[in-house]
C-alpha cells in the first residue's frame, strides 16, 4: 500500500484530541468560554473514532493488497499479519506494563492480568469504573479486532465482503444501542462489538478500490451523511444531550473520520495540503502517536506525584513544579521527549523485523498501530 503522508497528520490529531480530553487545559476563561471551547473541540472519543476507522480503513488495505498478491497462500498473509502486529504493538506496551509494575503504579498491579491480555475492555465494562491505566481499553479493542478481521477479509470470498462491511457497521450500533437500553451498562461502548461501525466504515472505504459496482453509490451516501453527522456531532455537543440519539455519537463521528480520511487521499496540491495535511510537525507527531498514547494518561499523574513527594513544601521549587501551566509545558515536552526516544532507541528496531515476514515486496509505511 503506497504511503499517504497525511494519514499521520490524521494521527496527530486524534491523540492531540485524547491528551486535550484526559489532560484538559491548564486556562480558565470562564465558565462560559470555557464551555464553548469544549464544544467546539473535539472530544477525546472522536479521537478514538478516528483511530479506529484509520485501523479499519488501514488495516482492510493491507490485507486485500496482500490477497491480491498473494491469493495462493491466504494463511500465511494471516500468519504474517498477526506476528507483524505483534511486533509493532507489544514490545513497547509490555515494556510500559513491565516498568509500571516494578514502581507499584496505582490499581495497576490489581488488575495486571485484564492488561497483560487485552482484555481491559471488558475488565472496565464489568467494573463500570475507570482506573489509572484505563486508556488501554482502546488498545484492547484493537487488538480484539486484530484476532478476527484478517481471517474474514482474507478467507471469504470478495464479493461477499461488502456484507462484512455492511454487517460490522450494524453490529456496532446495535451493540452500543443495546448495552447502553436493556443491559443498563453505559459501559457498552467500550466493548469491541460495540466499536465495529467505526471498522467497517473504515473498511468499507478500502473496499471501494476492489468493487466499482459500490463506488459511485458510497460517495453518494457519503455526500448526504456526512453534513448530517457534523449536524449531530455539535448538537450533541452543545445540548449535552444524554438520550438516545447520544448513543450514535460514535457512529455520527465515524462518518465524519472517514470523509476526513477521503479528503485527505485525495485533496489537490496547494496551501491547506503543504502546510496543514502534510504538516512536518504534525506528521512526527502522528509518527510517535502509539508511544505518546500509551505514556500521556500515566505521565501526568507521575510526575504531580514525584513532585509531591520528592519535593519538600519547603523547597522554593515546588510551587514552581506545580505551577500549572508549568506543569502542562514540562509533561508535553517530557511526553516528546520519551515518544521520540521509545520510537526511534526501542520501537523502530524491534520493527525492522517485520522485513522478515513480509506480504511482498512493496511495504507500507503506514501500517501503524491506530491507537486509542
Amino acid at each position: 500500500m503506497k504511503y499517504i503522508k497525511g494519514l499521520d497528520t490524521l494521527r496527530a490529531f486524534a491523540v492531540i484530541f485524547v491528551i486535550l480530553e484526559h489532560w484538559k487545559l491548564p486556562f480558565d476563561f470562564g465558565p462560559a468560554v470555557n464551555s464553548f471551547f469544549k464544544s467546539i473541540t473535539p472530544s477525546g472519543t472522536f479521537g478514538v473514532d478516528l483511530f479506529f476507522v484509520l485501523s479499519g480503513f488501514l488495516i482492510t488495505s493491507i490485507l486485500l493488497n496482500a490477497r491480491e498478491n498473494n491469493e495462493a497462500n491466504k494463511l500465511g498473509i494471516i500468519k504474517n499479519f498477526i506476528i507483524r502486529r505483534a511486533l509493532r504493538i507489544f514490545p513497547i506496551y509490555y515494556l510500559i506494563i513491565f516498568c509500571l509494575f516494578i514502581i507499584k503504579y496505582p490499581l495497576l498491579n490489581e488488575t495486571i492480568f485484564w492488561h497483560l491480555t487485552y482484555t481491559s475492555n471488558i475488565f472496565f465494562y464489568k467494573t463500570q469504573h475507570w482506573n489509572n491505566f484505563s486508556h488501554t481499553w482502546s488498545l484492547s479493542v484493537e487488538e480484539q479486532f486484530y484476532l478476527i478481521w484478517p481471517w474474514l477479509i482474507v478467507l471469504l470470498n470478495k464479493r461477499y465482503l461488502k456484507f462484512v462491511f455492511i454487517f460490522s457497521i450494524l453490529i456496532g450500533i446495535f451493540t452500543t444501542i443495546f448495552t447502553a437500553t436493556v443491559l443498563n451498562n453505559n459501559f457498552g461502548y467500550i466493548l469491541m462489538p460495540s466499536c465495529m461501525h467505526a471498522f467497517g466504515i473504515g473498511g468499507i472505504y478500502a473496499y471501494l478500490k476492489y468493487d466499482t459496482s459500490i463506488h459511485k453509490s458510497f460517495h453518494k451516501v457519503l455526500k448526504i451523511a456526512f453534513p448530517l453527522a457534523l449536524l449531530f456531532h455539535f448538537y450533541l455537543s452543545f445540548s449535552n444531550d444524554s438520550g438516545y440519539i447520544n448513543l450514535l455519537s460514535g457512529f455520527f463521528d465515524s462518518i465524519i473520520s472517514v470523509m476526513l480520511i477521503h479528503i485527505t487521499i485525495n485533496i489537490k496540491d496547494g496551501w491547506i495540503k503543504n502546510h496543514i495535511i502534510e504538516n512536518k510537525v504534525m506528521m512526527k507527531i502522528g509518527e510517535l502517536s502509539y508511544g505518546i498514547y500509551l505514556m500521556h494518561y500515566i505521565m501526568m499523574g507521575i510526575y504531580i506525584k514525584a513532585m509531591t513527594v520528592y519535593l519538600s513544601p519547603a523547597n522554593g521549587f515546588r510551587s514552581i513544579a506545580l505551577n500549572p501551566y508549568f506543569s502542562y509545558a514540562i509533561n508535553l515536552i517530557l511526553l516528546f521527549v520519551f515518544s521520540y526516544s521509545s520510537y526511534y532507541l526501542f520501537e523502530k528496531p524491534i520493527m525492522g523485523l517485520k522485513k522478515q515476514f513480509s506480504y511482498s515486496t512493496d511495504e507500507s509505511s503506514n501500517e501503524m498501530t491506530v491507537q486509542a
